[in-house]
């Protein structure tokens, strides 16, 4: 690629369980993937699931904007 060209991620769609796994890492994972999307303002994208991993990483997305 020829010059600086600037690509920033501004949407990212994730599918993730409904149950927070078996280790407590998982869940510990999707939750601060849903705080870096925040902080970095990116749109998560997903099927609206409020349990388990999907709801730990959409709950820290959306409520820390």
């Amino acid at each position: 690629m020829a010059g600086s060209s600037s690509h920033h991620i501004r949407n990212i769609c994730v599918f993730g369980g409904s149950s927070p796994g078996k280790e407590k890492e998982f869940l510990e994972s999707a939750n601060h993937l849903g705080q870096v999307l925040a902080e970095r303002k990116i749109h998560l994208v997903y099927g609206g699931g409020s349990l388990g991993l999907m709801g730990g990483m959409s709950n820290n997305c959306i409520f820390r904007r």
